[in-house]
């Protein structure tokens, strides 16, 4: 009997059942890496360029809308891509020149760079949207003239004089403390 050649049989048998396992075991991979890319590509995980109202409404995130002439959509949806936004476009149907672009507020840096880049005003920039608070107290050429009379001033005092007279307060309260401080200094010396 040949030892030899009947290890070296059972050696070769080895291999070749080594090598079909690893030759199953990578189209088993390769089939499920490729149904997963399939059912990747059915999700439609767009997150650049023009999309849905409904896909973003999906996200559950805080959207924002800006105002678009619509002969500049083509330029907005190339900078949009290069950006990254993802965005969707509503139609406003009395104007056929507006457009409004609704987007997640994740994104307002970049449509402010978009914005700038096609000379648009960027939105919450400058003073313009910014709201005067309403005066307390009216000024000189606000009241009435001719013999009106106006009574409807606020009731309320001034922050200046609340300052005022928070600080004597506080003023009174710190030259008491000290006082007492020196009397009881005083009572101990003796």
């Amino acid at each position: 009997m040949n030892t030899g050649g009947e290890a070296a049989d059972q050696m070769v048998r080895e291999a070749l059942q080594f090598a079909e396992a690893a030759v199953k075991l990578t189209a088993l991979g390769f089939k499920n890496g490729l149904s997963l890319a399939l059912a990747y590509a059915k999700e439609n995980p767009k997150v650049r360029g023009k999309t849905s109202l409904d896909r973003l409404l999906r996200e559950n995130r805080e959207l924002r809308l800006i105002p678009i002439r619509s002969r500049d959509l083509k330029e907005f949806e190339k900078h949009a891509k290069q950006y990254g936004v993802l965005f969707a476009v509503i139609k406003d149907k009395d104007s056929g020149e507006k457009l409004d672009i609704l987007f997640k507020a994740e994104d307002v840096a970049k449509l402010n760079r978009i914005y700038e880049r096609m000379g648009y005003a960027v939105p919450g920039r400058g003073g313009q949207e910014r709201k005067k608070a309403e005066t307390r107290r009216p000024q000189e050429n606000v009241l009435p003239t001719r013999g009106e009379r106006h009574t409807e001033l606020d009731s309320r005092p001034s922050v200046r004089a609340v300052i005022r007279r928070l600080r004597k307060e506080a003023e009174a309260i710190r030259q008491a403390g000290t006082q007492l401080r020196e009397e009881l200094e005083t009572g101990k010396e003796r």
